[in-house]
């Protein structure tokens, strides 16, 4: 099952990608893309992500059975710091 998670971003595109390859890298996951869109791979989770202005949308194709939609959605916006 796949899902796509919107999220309206408070920081600049460039921090935002600063701050998420961090996070990727100390989570043991791996990050790949700049401001415009990438994917994000590890440990059972395969996502996309297209920034569109002060949008970031989050394709999950793919998350571990043990974890909920509801934890992956605040999963990510908790890491991006959206709304």
């Amino acid at each position: 099952m796949k899902k796509s998670i919107k999220v309206k971003i408070v920081d600049q595109p460039d921090e935002l990608i600063i701050k998420a390859k961090q996070a990727a890298e100390q989570h043991g996951l791996r990050f790949t893309g700049d401001t415009e869109k990438g994917f994000i791979k590890g440990f059972g989770i395969h996502a996309h992500y297209l920034l569109q202005e002060d949008i970031l949308t989050v394709k999950i194709l793919r998350k571990p059975l043990l974890l909920s939609w509801t934890q992956v959605e605040q999963k990510v916006r908790a890491l991006v710091g959206g709304h």
